[in-house]
């Protein structure tokens, strides 16, 4: 008689040492919104990314990378929503999340196509090569972290 292997699926997402950090969700920026700390603004659908996605880092340093993830647009508002990797990084970015020490999102950009009006820089066309977990943002951001990654293994039986 041959047997059929079958396996079950078992949810993990209350085990600590099994579950990730969370899932990380924010705001990178708003199309059409003035930064806080310069005259500048990202004009709507402006951001462009490569396919692979772009890096998130701890405040601009590229030796601090995260995750790689690929943003999405809803309205007039770029965000993320990812769930953090479990790795030393992954796990201090949502301990300085949860307490309050990086509050903020900041883009990492190349400006490809720009006009000055009024006094502001308004950005046509740019290349978002990156992104930055930072304390405070140029932009109106915020950022979270919400519950554990549930993760999945399958054993057989």
């Amino acid at each position: 008689m041959k047997t059929e292997k079958r396996y079950i699926e078992v949810r993990i997402a209350d085990d600590p040492s099994r579950a990730g950090p969370g899932v990380l969700e924010g705001e990178l920026l708003t199309y059409g919104e003035r930064a806080r700390d310069r005259a500048e603004l990202f004009e709507d659908g402006s951001l462009h990314w490569p396919e692979g996605g772009v890096v998130l880092n701890e405040q601009h340093n590229r030796q601090a990378p995260i995750m790689r993830f690929t943003p999405t647009v809803e309205g007039r508002v770029l965000k993320i929503k990812a769930a953090l990797p479990d790795t030393q990084r992954g796990r201090d970015a949502a301990t300085s999340i949860r307490n309050g020490t990086l509050r903020g999102l900041s883009v990492e950009f190349r400006s490809e196509r720009e006009r000055e009006e009024r006094g502001t820089r308004r950005i046509a066309k740019a290349l978002l090569a990156g992104a930055g977990l930072v304390d405070d943002s140029s932009y109106a951001t915020a950022v979270q972290v919400r519950g554990r990654q549930p993760k999945r293994r399958r054993i057989y039986v």
